[in-house]
């Protein structure tokens, strides 16, 4: 809001401080404190926000008593200027610290946003509406631009060149025979035909050419032919096979250029998983609805009282997609959950009787725990989870806690396509102030 949430507050009447700018600006210096706790522990968005949407919040809540010890800090004189506790002042307080905390942290976004669609329609804030109807918009608008983004699928893909540096090799070694020259000079002299040679060492035999080629040159030519062919294949074999060739290791080149290409592959297949991500998981939630098979019980919804399958389909849904998802998929759950066919055999139902029964029925025992494990035990205020997962609670079941608890007024009632949709934005919202805790966000740098 371009007007500041504290002074759109004090504009319409909503506080008062008598005029003094100065007041206003400790209650700014306060609920700067808020968001900088908020910061810190951005766990805390869903309490804040149960509480800022409530006109009637208990004084005694523990998020009250925060704010309030908060506005002592920077306004020790408050008490003078308010004759009882100012849960306006604090509600605008803790509003303000959660749109700044929004602004730099979506799972707040998550938080506040699935927080203002569940209560704002059952909370007695018409004076305040034109306030929240921006406020909340806006937040949720920043939350759908990055769900919007995580499911897109892109028209096209980019992968990176194979890089590759292929190493230096050695250069090949061949180590040369040598050709039997005493052994191919000696053949061919007895191709040339004396039958003996160093006669002054007593006329050797050659057995050379038998022919003289003065005599018989025909026949001569002919055997020379076929003894210094025969002797110079031999010579030529000899030496062939005394070369060596030393051949350079190419283990490592291989081995490397196979991590490469392993490598590559792999970055590749990532980048078009998580691509097409978003169209696999529309893709599955259209089989889902049309096959309308809980796979957290294993039967059709079908078979099941509506409110019960309407609870059931929320839990399945959340399991199916991830914290950011788009406003739409609160509506396809809505659409759903139309298509069993059951709204005007329930019609509206309490919220308390709802509640009662998600905490008894023997189907939902996976929502109850993924409540337990999602929402802490009923203390102050908090979601319908805190209720569902943990029924044995003192508070969970107390017909004068519900509303100090849950911030919702007893006789209000949903219908089946409502109640889907309070509980998976119920569970959207715990997810994400529970993935925001500090020990979660710890636990997740280790990793």
């Amino acid at each position: 809001m371009g007007e500041g949430i504290l002074q759109g507050f004090l504009n319409r009447g909503l506080i008062d401080v008598g005029g003094d700018d100065a007041k206003l600006d400790k209650l700014n210096q306060a609920a700067g404190d808020l968001a900088a706790a908020l910061k810190k522990n951005p766990s805390k968005a869903l309490g804040f926000s149960l509480i800022a949407f409530d006109p009637d919040a208990p004084e005694a809540d523990p998020i009250v008593q925060e704010a309030l010890a908060a506005l002592q800090k920077r306004w020790t004189t408050y008490r003078n200027t308010f004759s009882a506790t100012p849960i306006a002042v604090i509600r605008a307080m803790l509003l303000d610290a959660l749109v700044a905390s929004a602004a730099d942290d979506d799972r707040v976004g998550v938080c506040f946003v699935a927080s203002a669609r569940n209560a704002l329609p059952l909370l007695p804030v018409d004076n305040e509406r034109d306030i929240w109807i921006g406020i909340v918009e806006e937040v949720e608008r920043r939350v759908d631009l990055r769900a919007e983004a995580e499911w897109a699928t892109p028209e096209n893909l980019s992968v990176r060149p194979l890089k590759y540096d292929a190493p230096k090799l050695n250069a090949a070694e061949v180590q040369i025979g040598e050709a039997p020259a005493a052994a191919l000079r000696a053949g061919m002299m007895a191709a040339a035909g004396p039958h003996y040679h160093n006669p002054q060492q007593g006329n050797v035999a050659t057995n050379g050419n038998p022919q003289w080629p003065q005599n018989n040159p025909t026949q001569w030519v002919s055997e020379f032919g076929r003894r210094a062919g025969a002797t110079i294949a031999e010579a030529i074999n000899t030496t062939i096979g005394e070369i060596k060739v030393s051949q350079p290791d190419l283990t490592q080149p291989f081995a490397k250029l196979a991590e490469a290409v392993s490598g590559y592959v792999d970055e590749t297949l990532k980048t078009v998983g998580a691509a097409t991500a978003g169209l696999q998981r529309r893709t599955n939630l259209l089989w889902w609805r049309e096959a309308l098979f809980s796979p957290s019980v294993g039967k059709s919804y079908r078979t099941l009282p509506p409110s019960v399958a309407a609870a059931l389909m929320a839990l399945d849904l959340f399991d199916a997609v991830p914290l950011f998802s788009p406003a739409s998929v609160s509506a396809f759950l809505g659409e759903a959950v139309l298509r069993l066919g059951g709204i005007a055999d329930g019609g509206k139902r309490t919220v308390r009787d709802l509640v009662k029964e998600a905490q008894d029925e023997a189907t939902l025992a996976p929502l109850r725990a993924a409540a337990a494990k999602l929402a802490a035990e009923p203390a102050g205020r908090g979601p319908l989870l805190a209720m569902i997962g943990h029924p044995t609670h003192t508070g969970a079941r107390d017909v004068e806690s519900f509303q100090r608890l849950t911030g919702v007024p007893a006789d209000s009632e949903l219908d089946t396509v409502a109640w889907a949709g309070w509980l998976f934005r119920e569970l959207q919202a715990s997810k994400a102030a529970t993935d925001a805790s500090p020990a979660r966000r710890g636990a997740a740098r280790k990793g």
